[in-house]
């Protein structure tokens, strides 16, 4: 009799008597002799084997399973020989984890019925298609997480060349307006300290007789407009002050280009995240007092390598765009985290908020939502560039009518 894959053989007092290698992979406690009843029980029918049992399912298919194994279910045939009783069966698999599980592969099923192989190797191919659909999400998700990562890196890639090509501009523009801006600001001084003796002169002028007046028109052969000259004279010195503080605005906004296209080379060196933060703290104290509470609790000293007065500039613009975004009785928070790698600074503010359409805006150089007049455009734009420079990283969540938190991760010091 030809030995099927999963078979074993029993004798009359139903003990089994043989069984083919690959039930003994599976049921390691199998071995001659051994009661029926102690190493298999039926799953279908639900009930006990017996003699009677064998007898009346003679030929007829069940499912039993290892009484130790009870997952692993086989289904197959009883038959009744003259010394007892043989069964015949296959596995009903439903992982092919299973097989690896009990070391078992298709080879094993060489010597099988080929009905019941071909059942069997009918599960196999369900749960290879089973576990190849399962396989196809997971690339499906990885390849959703890859694109969406790709998008997020182009998307910085663009953000830092746009950044280089306007550092560029920005130099250019920074070297063409600076000098002419500093004569400017150096005539405009002097006409100022000028027209210190010239307005008493006028203002005299403007108030002699009428008399007088007429005498002089006649010396000058100049036909002179006295009203107009009265009021020439009180509006020179605001004109000129004017001047000079458009002047200035021009100049800030030059040195802002030329640190935006020009990043400090200076030294960077181990330091706490903690004295930059004070540091800014220090510097636009009176400013925020007045509409905003300052919450910041130091806690431990956290590392970084990188520039303090730098480091610094970047909190004061966050800190000072927050008390901007705040109308009265607001609240800005400083928290401090680290991970594995990076220390996390967060300054949050409960303000105005900015809108959606504006946030990949922000740190575009002149790009502002304050009034005109009241701001450059220049500073987050500015702390873009030196937290990069720091291999660190800026983003931004904000919600109108609720708040806005900027976000910074700059990489831990190692000692």
């Amino acid at each position: 009799m030809q030995i099927h894959t999963f078979q074993f053989e029993l004798d009359q007092q139903l003990n089994i008597k043989s069984f083919s290698p690959a039930f003994g992979k599976i049921c390691e406690q199998l071995h001659e002799n051994m009661p029926l009843l102690s190493a298999f029980e039926l799953v279908t029918p639900k009930i006990p084997v017996s003699k009677q049992f064998l007898t009346m399912f003679n030929g007829q298919l069940v499912t039993i399973c290892p009484c130790d194994k009870k997952d692993f279910v086989f289904g197959g045939v009883f038959y009744q020989i003259p010394t007892g009783y043989y069964f015949i069966g296959y596995p009903q698999l439903t992982d092919m984890a299973q097989l690896e599980a009990m070391s078992l592969s298709l080879n094993d099923f060489v010597n099988h019925d080929p009905i019941n192989f071909y059942i069997g190797t009918l599960q196999l191919k369900e749960s290879l298609y089973k576990h190849v659909k399962e396989l196809n999400s997971e690339l499906k998700a990885s390849a959703e997480h890859l694109e969406s990562l790709v998008a997020q890196r182009t998307k910085e890639l663009l953000q830092s060349e746009k950044m280089a090509s306007v550092g560029t501009l920005a130099a250019g523009v920074a070297h063409e307006i600076n000098n002419p801006i500093g004569f400017l600001l150096s005539n405009l001084s002097s006409l100022d300290e000028y027209m210190q003796s010239v307005v008493p002169l006028v203002t005299a002028l403007s108030n002699l007789s009428e008399a007088d007046k007429k005498h002089i028109e006649d010396m000058s052969q100049i036909s002179i407009n006295w009203n107009d000259l009265a009021f020439m004279a009180e509006d020179i010195s605001p004109l000129i002050q004017e001047s000079v503080e458009g002047a200035k605005r021009v100049s800030k906004t030059v040195s802002g280009l030329r640190s935006f296209a020009h990043p400090s080379d200076s030294k960077q060196e181990q330091l706490s995240i903690q004295s930059a933060i004070d540091l800014a703290i220090s510097l636009v104290r009176n400013e925020l007092k007045y509409n905003a509470v300052l919450n910041y609790e130091p806690g431990d000293d956290f590392y970084v390598t990188g520039n303090l007065t730098e480091l610094s500039q970047v909190f004061v613009n966050l800190l000072v765009n927050a008390g901007h975004a705040i109308n009265e009785n607001g609240e800005i928070e400083i928290n401090i985290e680290t991970t594995e790698k990076n220390v996390v600074v967060s300054v949050k503010d409960n303000g105005c908020g900015i809108p959606p359409e504006n946030l990949d805006k922000l740190f575009q150089p002149f790009f502002t939502t304050k009034e005109i007049g009241t701001g450059t455009g220049l500073g987050l734009a500015i702390s873009h560039g030196i937290i990069e420079s720091h291999n660190g990283k800026i983003s931004i969540e904000s919600k109108v009518g609720e708040g806005t938190c900027f976000i910074i991760e700059l990489p831990a010091a190692h000692f």
